[in-house]
């Protein structure tokens, strides 16, 4: 039976590992902060499992790390199933913040990303109008 359902999600292209160790990690977030059984903690967990399948084989890449080996494979995936509704939360409002005010990477790296956010932080400081700050205007 469990052979039918990973040759499933195989051919969905979702590593059943992942997916598992996601939804792992998920639960043990979920227990951790001691949360009454709900739909909407039931759908965090599938954001921190969807986060866990997506994510891990890039992050992996960027970290420089084997995911052929399973041990690698399931504790990153475990990982990010844990925080996968924070990193989503983030990386929505990331995208929300630069979306006001876009600013072109100068590489394809997580440097180039980390660059056009802080260009578009700094961008944004200096377009606060006067006082805004609590301070009166002099």
């Amino acid at each position: 039976m469990f052979e039918y359902i990973a040759a499933f999600l195989a051919t969905l292209g979702i590593n059943p590992a992942q997916l598992f160790a996601g939804l792992a990690g998920a639960f043990v977030r979920t227990v951790i902060q001691k949360q009454p059984l709900t739909w909407a903690v039931l759908a965090t967990s599938v954001v921190g499992a969807l986060c866990a399948i997506y994510l891990t084989p890039i992050i992996g890449l960027w970290l420089g790390l084997n995911l052929s080996v399973l041990a690698v494979n399931n504790a990153l995936s475990f990982g990010i199933g844990l925080v996968g509704m924070s990193l989503a939360e983030g990386l929505v409002t990331l995208a929300h913040n630069w979306s006001r005010n876009p600013r072109l990477m100068r590489s394809m790296d997580a440097k180039g990303i980390a660059d056009a956010v802080n260009d578009h932080a700094h961008t944004a400081q200096m377009k606060k109008p006067e006082g805004s700050n609590g301070d009166a205007p002099e």
